[in-house]
């Protein structure tokens, strides 16, 4: 497998691939052991309005990315990982998943499906880009309603 990157790393197998992407979305919750997956100078991007939603938005390098988590963490339980697909071609990613997901505050729960973009270089996450739905979230934020 030969990816379209120039690093002189060597090219991620399979099987280590699958591990790390599944490790990724399943600790989300635990950004400290997530922190040696990720290149230093890594970035993540989450869909949305910056203005509305505080998680959306570029993150750049691996400090940044691990307190995004963290800060998702602190407001959101997530209860349960299922990945549905995994597109692999080179060193990238194509990941659709679902996770359960409680809201600390209002004890609210649901379902959110969400979509990954992600890059290696060598072993380590250099870019993600995920897309979900972040009206989900704000319904599980919200205290007023069924």
């Amino acid at each position: 497998m030969s990816g379209d990157s120039e690093s002189m790393a060597p090219p991620i197998t399979r099987l280590r691939f699958e591990q790390v992407v599944a490790s990724l979305l399943d600790r989300r919750g635990d950004p400290a052991r997530l922190a040696p997956l990720f290149a230093p100078e890594a970035e993540w991007t989450l869909n949305g309005d910056q203005a509305h939603w505080a998680y959306a938005g570029l993150r750049c390098r691996r400090e940044s990315i691990l307190a995004y988590l963290k800060a998702f963490s602190v407001e959101f339980e997530q209860k349960t990982l299922r990945l549905h697909e995994m597109l692999i071609e080179g060193e990238q990613a194509c990941v659709r998943y679902e996770m359960e997901l409680r809201h600390r505050g209002t004890g609210r729960e649901n379902v959110l499906q969400g979509l990954s973009f992600i890059r290696f270089e060598g072993d380590a996450v250099v870019e993600a880009h995920e897309f979900i739905d972040s009206a989900l979230l704000f319904g599980l934020r919200d205290s007023v309603g069924p």
